[in-house]
């Protein structure tokens, strides 16, 4: 670079189209991590979703290690590369979709398909190529106008935190792969801010390429579809049989594809069959004409409306109402059915009635609440007859800021001891999962009871196990299982009662309190212990949530590993008795960490054979433990973002809602931290103990207490609620957005390219901070985490006081 150059870049002033563009990027990245979020977990799974998208966002680090090694664009008109830049964002965000979704890469077949090993690395390649240009996008705007960053960061957050409104109110609209339109779109509208002044060719390119990307939303399904892995059976069902697909919605969180049976149902309900995330997971909405009804559903829940007649029930995980029309067959008085899936709510009440019918629409006897099954049975003092729970999903990839697997917490610990509170002293609890997670679920039950009564005395009355015969597809463990748990314990009439409802569904008993043959659950449920035998199958609690998680880190295997990545058709049975979130997570934790060591240490050898010429015009800082502080930043904003998403989820319930008062109050808050950071910190010591302080004092405040300050509130209306975590959050938010900026205000002119390689940097500990918060979490429980992560920004307030003092001496 000659120093006519230089000196030019050097004398630039910010411009006003600077700060929108900064907040259009920053909107449309996030935008496009939620989308694609949701969209691989329909293309995939959510795990391998969340493994993809992990890596993907790499290509921020990426591009700030490119910025600062970089001689040819650091030579480049600034608007003229933020426009050009802009434009291949938006681009690469159209071309890598339609490309990725041409690959047939299905992850559970990496071991049976040596194809897939191929297809992996080039899956990740274009996945990346979008975020590493709006990365860098990001990178120069920082990097040449330092001296204005709190403003610049301030735009940055802002853009973020809005666009999780942006998410809310597009996805349900145009779908997965519309929103991703919608991103491309932004970009080029990104680029035409930055060129408009100076370079009107590039306005007018970016305006004909903005017009082009909507037209992709002129039937996106077939111009931008979305292709299915081969082991989604449900997946490629849907595509090959167009002609049975009712309707598509799309939410913030599922997928949902409508296909009529074509078999008659032999209980005389007809079914539509609604899948979600094409093969995620799957209900069936009943054909009812009218009332009363004539013919029993085949549905396992009879087992539980068998034994109580007239009953008050409480179903958690409506879904499609199957469990509803067993309560109505039964007599049921009163039933609330709560469905954390608006869509399928509006299905059985609205837009499916002409199939449902009576189910619910005009049905004074059900109430249909769109919410979390357990804030909403929290919330009330009401006790009910029978509590269903049948085969919820306890872990999804939810759209968030950290793209974090978030698990709900309806078969945690407090949970089950929360339903066995609000259950009538005869009452009768339900619960379905797939047989290889029942023991868990009878130490669960059994845990509880000894906490709620003290004691385990005559325990084996309680429990009747079942399951539906595995088929052929299941092989020896079945898909269908679960646990009766009666509070008084059952009687023998119960139990014959039983036994009849289930040879009628065609269901086996594998325990109840008559059997008198050794089993393993008969060995389980009537020991004197809580636990198993081997003490395997401990509760999921409410700090380590992880229901799903039956393997442990600790007990992971090479051959466990690769049965995981060689399940080929039987995907599905794999997530729930194989360890596929372990597997998963050090994949990308071990993927991640040399991608970053890579592109790290390479750049740090590099600098040092730089020519002196070179070293004189950009001097590389010798304080390269600096860059750990950024690293510290990186990794602790988003380990605590990662457990407030998931502990706030308990408190406010529905993902949307958590979605936007969590993250984007998260956000805003670091914006407005960002905007008065350095006039607050004024080059004062002492300021800078306040700041990280209040920040880690906070964090071990929340991170500690939020159990008691929830039970306590917790009957509070949604809008009260939404309004005590924004203020819970918003303070810690304030402070976190200040460490950048002020960190980013101690690199000296002389070190210009600093500043570039410390956003790749903060970005690389930003992604391995994801994926160790939810390992440590997994391990250790979520209160660990928090403490870490004020941990971590101690060590960083160590880190800068000393970078203070060194650049104090320098001036």
């Amino acid at each position: 670079m000659n120093q006519k150059t230089t000196s030019a870049l050097r004398s630039e002033k910010i411009k006003s189209t600077y700060y929108i563009g900064i907040f259009l990027i920053a909107l449309s990245t996030l935008l496009l991590e939620f989308s694609l979020t949701r969209v691989l977990s329909v293309s995939l799974w959510y795990h391998f979703a969340f493994m993809v998208i992990s890596v993907a966002l790499l290509g921020f680090g990426v591009s700030g290690v490119v910025l600062s090694i970089s001689k040819k664009i650091n030579t480049f008109n600034t608007d003229k590369l933020l426009s050009v830049l802009s434009m291949c964002y938006g681009a690469s965000v159209i071309i890598s979709f339609i490309m990725m979704n041409k690959i047939p890469f299905d992850p559970f077949s990496l071991l049976t398909d040596t194809i897939q090993f191929f297809y992996l690395p080039l899956y990740y390649l274009l996945i990346t190529i979008p975020f590493f240009f709006a990365g860098l996008i990001i990178s120069v705007l920082l990097s040449r106008f330092k001296s204005d960053i709190s403003k610049l960061y301030f735009f940055d957050l802002i853009g973020a935190g809005l666009a999780c409104v942006a998410f809310v109110l597009i996805m349900p609209s145009v779908g997965g792969n519309g929103t991703v339109v919608f991103v491309s779109a932004i970009a080029f509208l990104a680029a035409i801010v930055f060129s408009f002044e100076n370079f009107k060719t590039y306005s007018l390119v970016s305006f004909v390429l903005l017009i082009i990307s909507f037209t992709f939303l002129i039937n996106p399904d077939e111009r931008f579809p979305i292709n299915v892995t081969a082991n989604k059976i449900y997946g490629n069902y849907i595509k090959a049989r167009p002609d049975l697909r009712i309707r598509t919605d799309w939410n913030t969180f599922s997928k949902v594809d409508v296909m009529k049976d074509e078999d008659k149902s032999e209980d005389g309900y007809d079914i539509y069959t609604a899948i979600i995330d094409a093969g995620n997971a799957t209900t069936n909405i009943p054909n009812v004409k009218s009332f009363p009804l004539l013919t029993k559903p085949a549905d396992a829940s009879n087992l539980a409306f068998a034994l109580k007649d007239s009953a008050k029930a409480f179903i958690i995980g409506s879904a499609g109402g199957g469990e509803i029309l067993s309560g109505l067959y039964h007599n049921a008085s009163d039933i609330t059915a709560v469905e954390i899936n608006g869509i399928l709510n509006d299905y059985i009440k609205n837009d499916l009635s002409y199939w449902t019918g009576p189910l619910v629409k005009n049905n004074k006897k059900v109430k249909v609440i769109t919410d979390d099954a357990r804030s909403v049975l929290s919330s009330k003092r009401i006790v009910y007859d029978v509590i269903i729970s049948a085969h919820t999903i306890s872990a999804s990839a939810v759209s968030s800021g950290a793209m974090s697997m978030v698990e709900n917490y309806i078969l945690t610990l407090e949970a089950v001891k929360e339903y066995l509170h609000h259950l009538d002293k005869d009452g009768v609890l339900y619960i379905s999962r797939p047989e290889t997670q029942l023991p868990k679920l009878i130490n669960t039950l059994k845990q509880s009871r000894l906490e709620n009564s003290g004691g385990l005395e005559d325990s084996k009355k309680n429990f009747i196990i079942f399951r539906r015969p595995p088929n052929d597809f299941e092989s020896d463990k079945s898909f269908l299982a679960g646990v009766l748990y009666k509070k008084s314990g059952f009687t023998e009439l119960d139990i014959i009662n039983v036994r009849n409802e289930a040879s009628d569904l065609n269901m086996d008993i594998l325990y109840d309190p008559l059997t008198t043959q050794d089993s393993y659950y008969k060995k389980l449920i009537e020991s004197d212990n809580v636990y198993d035998p081997d003490n395997k199958f401990q509760p999921a609690t409410d700090d380590k949530p992880f229901f799903d998680q039956n393997i442990g880190f600790s007990n992971l295997s090479i051959a466990g590993i690769k049965e995981t990545f060689s399940q080929d058709d039987k995907a599905i049975l794999a997530l729930k008795d194989k360890p596929v979130a372990e597997t998963t997570l050090l994949a990308i934790l071990i993927q991640c960490i040399l991608i970053a060591g890579l592109f790290i240490l390479l750049p740090l050898k590099f600098f040092k054979k730089e020519s002196p010429a070179l070293k004189s015009t950009y001097e590389f800082s010798a304080d390269k433990k600096y860059l750990i502080y950024f690293a510290c930043l990186g990794f602790g904003y988003i380990v605590l973002q990662i457990c407030m998403i998931q502990k706030f989820t308990l408190f406010l319930g529905q993902p949307v809602i958590t979605l936007l008062t969590v993250v984007s109050t998260m956000l805003i808050a670091s914006g407005l931290g960002s905007l008065v950071s350095v006039k607050f910190y004024k080059n004062n010591l002492k300021k800078l103990y306040i700041i990280f302080s209040i920040i880690a004092l906070l964090t071990l405040a929340i991170g500690i207490l939020n159990p008691y300050i929830f039970n306590s509130l917790v009957r509070l209306e949604l809008h009260w609620r939404i309004l005590v975590s924004a203020l819970i959050i918003f303070p810690l938010g304030f402070f976190m957005g200040m460490p950048f900026p002020i960190g980013m205000s101690l690199i000296l002119p002389s070190e210009k390219r600093f500043v570039a390689f410390a956003w790749g940097v903060n970005g690389f500990f930003s992604v391995i901070g994801t994926v160790s918060a939810i390992i440590l979490a997994m391990m250790f429980g979520f209160r660990f985490v928090f403490i870490l992560g004020a941990v971590i920004y101690i060590v960083a307030m160590v880190l800068i006081t000393l970078r203070h003092k060194k650049v104090l001496i320098q001036r």
